[in-house]
C-alpha cells in the first residue's frame, strides 16, 4: 500500500510547475476581463465620462464574451453575474447618457461597484484554478 501511495506521488523529479501551455484558456481570458474592467471601473463617473465609460464597457463585453467561451459549467454561476452586472451598467450608461442627470449618472456608479464586485467573484473563483 505504501509503495503505490510512494509510486502516486512520483520521485520528485518531475515536480515542474505547469507550462503556459497546460493553464486552462479561461485564466488569461479573466485576466484580460479584469485588465478591461479596471479601465471601466477606475473612470471617475461624471457627465463628462460618460462616452469613455461606454468605450470601455464595450472592450469588458468583448473580453465577456471569450469568458463566455473559456469557462466552464464551474463557473457559470459567476460568469452569469458579471453578465448581468455589465448588462445593468450598459442600461444605466444609457439613461445617463440619453438624459444626464444627476440619478442617472449615479446609477452609472452603482452599477459600475456592482461590476466590479462581481468580476473580483469571478476571479476569485478562477484563481484557484489558474
Amino acid at each position: 500500500m505504501l509503495v503505490a501511495a510512494l509510486a502516486a506521488c512520483g520521485t520528485g523529479e518531475d515536480d515542474t510547475q505547469p507550462s503556459a501551455d497546460d493553464t486552462p484558456a479561461v485564466c488569461s481570458s479573466v485576466d484580460a476581463l479584469r485588465s478591461s474592467a479596471k479601465a471601466l471601473t477606475d473612470v471617475q463617473v461624471q457627465r463628462g465620462a460618460l462616452e469613455t465609460l461606454q468605450t470601455d464597457l464595450a472592450k469588458v463585453r468583448s473580453d465577456l464574451s471569450t469568458v463566455v467561451k473559456d469557462a466552464t459549467k464551474e463557473y457559470a454561476d459567476e460568469v452569469d453575474t458579471v453578465e448581468k452586472a455589465t448588462s445593468k451598467l450598459g442600461s444605466s450608461l444609457d439613461a445617463a447618457v440619453g438624459a444626464p442627470t444627476a440619478p442617472n449618472v449615479a446609477a452609472v456608479g452603482a452599477a459600475s461597484k456592482a461590476l466590479s464586485t462581481s468580476l473580483k467573484a469571478l476571479g476569485d473563483a478562477v484563481d484557484s484554478t489558474c
